[in-house]
């Protein structure tokens, strides 16, 4: 939404852009407990409720961000947040509860530092549905430590674009050569993906090789699915320039982009949304792939290919994206009720690629970005007991970097803040590599 907000995109300067982003990004990040703070500081004197309610708490709650998490000095976040409040053209707010928010944030200004220590917890800004759930899943010492992670400013990975036939060593090579384009913090992760170093800022179109289509954005365990069915289909055929695989429920493209830079022959991505397909189109275009792929805009759950069953399918399934809590905040205030439709949606999906889109021996990778087992070891194991599909398990060593990540089934669980090295920070992510079984 901020993307498309032409006060933001208006803003001339990309330094004022990034810090409009962070504020934004740190106020719904601490979100739960600066409302804790506020419920301290709000008395019997708040105004009455009006239509400027809603901004007016929006401004208060950006201020307090400044103050509490960014360091911004007291008197500049309290005289910026007044002028915005006095400022905007559309809406005109009443002086009382302009002289409302200056006296919290002022309040906020002496005593906040301790009532966030004493009054609230990183845990504050997660639905308490959530934490139980994670709670049960994984344990209460780890939810804190994968809470904390998500509370923390997310990195930027980059996916490269590997020269057509290129081997193992030449890939490691091209990612060095890139890498050394962006600086002595940028680092290359175990398994290839480069991570952007702080000193990179600005505006991502104007990074080196943006233009040349060479790399794009994409985090550290969002590549593990097409690695999966890489790795799987190359270890069975030798050469992947002669299979076709499909990559389901596209957008934005990151593992469509990989599935073509690692050598597949035929990729076909399929995405219900128009708009997102567009999207994916230009997102290919740039990399010079949109020749070599074809775009269906279609319901995955219904499409089936034209040509006969496909090697592989990558079922990467909307699902509530709960790991991706240090980037997009607003997902660990998720409403469980939101969660019916997706669990139905994942399962058919699933099923269908299972049944109508895989050739017998071929491979399917189910994938999720959420931290929830309903959505992804339970959706799994549904499908294991179809009797459809067996596991293939990933092999230590298989994905470098992630060992710590095989569970007991063979999958990978990621989860934020448990990796080794700079893998601490990405986002929570599950993978099973499964394989079709001959029914008949």
């Amino acid at each position: 939404r901020l993307e498309q907000d032409r006060a933001f995109t208006s803003l001339p300067d990309q330094r004022d852009r990034s810090f409009a982003r962070l504020l934004v990004v740190t106020a719904e990040r601490r979100r739960g407990q600066i409302d804790q703070i506020l419920a301290q500081c709000v008395t019997k004197s708040t105004p009455k409720r009006g239509k400027q309610d809603a901004f007016v708490l929006a401004c208060i709650r950006v201020g307090a961000a400044q103050i509490l998490f960014l360091d911004v000095p007291h008197y500049a976040a309290i005289k910026e947040t007044v002028e915005v409040l006095r400022s905007n053209p559309k809406l005109r707010v009443p002086e009382p509860k302009i002289k409302f928010a200056n006296a919290v944030l002022r309040r906020i200004g002496r005593e906040g530092q301790d009532m966030l220590e004493s009054l609230t917890a990183p845990s504050d800004n997660v639905s308490p549905w959530l934490l139980d759930e994670w709670n049960r899943s994984w344990g209460e010492e780890e939810t804190h430590k994968i809470v904390s992670q998500m509370m923390e400013e997310s990195s930027v990975d980059l996916s490269i674009k590997y020269s057509l036939g290129a081997t193992s060593k030449d890939r490691a090579i091209e990612v060095e050569q890139i890498q050394k384009q962006f600086g002595e913090n940028a680092t290359i992760l175990p398994h290839g993906s480069i991570r952007v170093g702080k000193n990179t800022t600005g505006a991502v179109t104007q990074w080196p090789l943006y233009e040349e289509g060479m790399w794009w954005v994409q985090d550290a365990s969002a590549t593990l699915p097409a690695i999966a069915l890489h790795n799987a289909l190359e270890n069975k055929y030798d050469d992947v320039n002669n299979l076709h695989v499909v990559d389901m429920c596209a957008a934005p493209g990151g593992k469509t982009a990989q599935l073509m830079s690692l050598g597949f022959g035929s990729v076909t991505a399929i995405e219900v949304s128009p708009r997102r397909s567009r999207r994916l189109v230009e997102n290919l275009e740039r990399l010079n792939f949109h020749d070599k792929c074809t775009v269906v805009v279609d319901d995955a759950s219904k499409w089936t290919p034209d040509e006969g069953k496909v090697a592989g399918v990558i079922v990467d399934v909307p699902c509530s994206a709960t790991g991706t809590g240090s980037k997009r905040p607003d997902v660990l205030r998720r409403e469980k009720e939101s969660l019916e439709n997706l669990l139905e949606t994942q399962e058919c999906l699933a099923r269908h690629c299972a049944e109508n889109i895989l050739e017998v021996g071929g491979i399917m990778v189910y994938a999720t970005c959420s931290l929830l087992k309903q959505e992804s070891e339970d959706q799994v194991q549904k499908l294991l007991d179809s009797g459809l599909v067996e596991t293939l398990p990933f092999a230590p060593g298989e994905i470098p970097g992630f060992d710590k990540s095989i569970d007991k089934n063979g999958w990978l669980r990621v989860l934020p803040g448990f990796l080794p090295g700079e893998l601490e920070s990405c986002d929570g992510f599950f993978v099973a590599r499964l394989a079709k079984i001959d029914t008949v």
